[in-house]
């Protein structure tokens, strides 16, 4: 009778925890999705193609790495197939020697759609033959991407510059596995 209760009691909890871990394995709307490792690499790369492409010397215009119906907002300027196109034409152009982007603190959440990243930004210029490196500009990246059939892709991008200590702008929030 004992051994018939413990059986009956293992069978129970193995049920419960069965039920349990199919239910978590279900996928709810709005909830993360979980890349692989080659998709993070490839996210993270193109965050790091992106700040080389639009430094002086890239030989490449940065809309490659956009979808044709991508979207990009720069502070207030908002940018759409070929303006994006000519903008980041521009970009190199408009720069001389001496100013470097950096991307960095990048978090990458897996969605239904593809996936949703965010990056802080800094520019460091030096303005003058043997002056300071300066912090020039700094801010937050939100991003969607895709994945194309030439690899994940900047769906939408949006770079809003930081303020200053104390402002009472909102900031975005970076994206959280789970959240949408």
């Amino acid at each position: 009778m004992r051994q018939s209760r413990i059986v009956v009691i293992v069978i129970a909890a193995a049920i419960v925890l069965g039920t349990t871990w199919i239910y978590a394995q279900q996928r709810k709307p709005g909830s993360h999705v979980l890349l692989s490792a080659d998709d993070y690499i490839e996210i993270h790369q193109l965050y790091s193609f992106y700040a080389r492409d639009v430094d002086p010397g890239s030989t490449r215009n940065a809309s490659w790495m956009f979808t044709d119906d991508a979207v990009a907002q720069m502070g207030t300027r908002r940018y759409t197939g070929q303006e994006l196109k000519d903008f980041y034409a521009q970009v190199p152009r408009n720069q001389s020697a001496g100013v470097r982007h950096f991307n960095s603190t990048y978090v990458i959440v897996g969605t239904p759609e593809g996936a949703r990243g965010s990056s802080y930004m800094m520019q460091v210029e030096r303005r003058a033959e043997k002056g300071p490196v300066e912090v020039t500009l700094f801010g937050k990246y939100e991003d969607k991407f895709v994945k194309t059939r030439d690899g994940w892709r900047f769906k939408e991008r949006i770079w809003t510059p930081d303020t200053f200590r104390g402002s009472i702008e909102p900031v975005a929030a970076s994206p959280v596995p789970g959240a949408r």
